[in-house]
């Protein structure tokens, strides 16, 4: 669990021409860092915060406080689509005429979550299919409602694929696509000062959650991610919660362990009996969740044995209502 961080009375220039600005969030995590960044020409916005009124008004607080005219607002990314990353984007697009960033994947992602009903009926079917309780599905949903206010309909002016250039004042800075933690999160790495805007990639006191996606290895992907940002020189860290640190290297090699781990536990889980998703994240996690919470740890732990399907360490067993899975059979040598 990540420590609580105040909010701060004004923005922290964080290097020359960065403004790390902390924004209130209805969440358990508190706080969203966005960061008002000065290019050669006019100012980009990477992320923007939720679609609520304290958030709003923080911002333009901010960006008051900076000196910066909403005019003067250019650019805005989303590193990806999560409601307290892009909740506020609708907003401000109007008010600043600003163009929009997003990976291509996360725009295909948001077009299916702006179809709510349709989107919902999925996810229910997957914790029905996951073992979860018709009775806790419903309180899901009942926070589900409350969620989606932050979800609107966007159309990017650029769609990201992964190495595009945007020229800024601290030098040149690279769109990293770092799937995983969404279909296309992406980070933003300065070369010359060896900085990297990590969005929900790396963040010093939380394991991002990675939930499953269909037709996707969410965890295999991620670990990629970070095999890709472990090549690179990187000195600072500029994450979307918690504050800035540094050693992405040792950060990277915990997290790799803290997953590995994790599926050593959950075959462990498997070998006495069959079970379902949520049956393994009742017994892999010894404390009660809030139904918010308890949907990312059944996601999160359909994405686990995703990976390890593919690996060919886990089947599922067919023809029952409920997903079971059990250990893969142990191959002769």
């Amino acid at each position: 669990m990540t420590r609580e961080i105040p909010l701060a009375d004004r923005p922290r220039e964080v290097l020359p021409g960065v403004h790390l600005i902390e924004l209130p969030l209805p969440l358990s995590l508190g706080v969203i860092n966005v960061y008002l960044v000065q290019l050669t020409e006019g100012y980009l916005l990477i992320d923007c915060g939720m679609d609520t009124e304290p958030c709003f008004h923080a911002l333009q607080r901010a960006i008051e406080t900076v000196g910066v005219r909403w005019s003067d607002l250019r650019e805005i990314l989303l590193t990806h689509i999560h409601p307290d990353h892009m909740g506020l984007a609708h907003r401000l697009l109007e008010m600043t005429g600003a163009r929009l960033w997003l990976h291509e994947h996360d725009a295909e992602f948001l077009e299916k979550l702006t179809q709510f009903e349709r989107y919902q009926a999925w996810a229910e079917e997957v914790l029905r299919q996951a073992g979860v309780t018709a009775e806790v599905i419903l309180k899901i949903r009942y926070v589900s409602d409350e969620i989606r206010r932050s979800f609107h309909k966007l159309t990017p002016d650029r769609l990201l694929m992964g190495g595009e250039k945007i020229p800024a004042a601290i030098g040149e800075l690279e769109v990293l696509w770092t799937p995983g933690h969404s279909p296309g999160h992406v980070c933003l790495y300065g070369r010359e000062r060896r900085v990297l805007f990590s969005g929900d990639q790396m963040l010093e006191d939380i394991s991002p959650n990675i939930g499953w996606h269909e037709d996707r290895d969410p965890l295999g992907e991620f670990l990629a991610s970070l095999d890709a940002l472990a090549r690179l020189e990187i000195e600072l860290i500029l994450p979307s919660h918690g504050a800035p640190f540094s050693g992405h290297r040792e950060w990277i090699r915990k997290t790799i362990e803290h997953h590995a781990d994790r599926c050593a536990r959950i075959l462990k889980l498997l070998e006495s009996t069959p079970k379902s998703a949520a049956d393994v994240a009742d017994q892999l996690w010894e404390r009660p969740f809030t139904p918010f919470h308890y949907r990312f740890a059944v996601f999160e732990v359909l994405a686990h044995l995703e990976y390890m399907e593919r690996q060919g360490r886990v089947v599922r067993l067919e023809g029952t209502d409920i997903q079971r899975w059990r250990p893969a059979s142990v191959r002769s040598a």
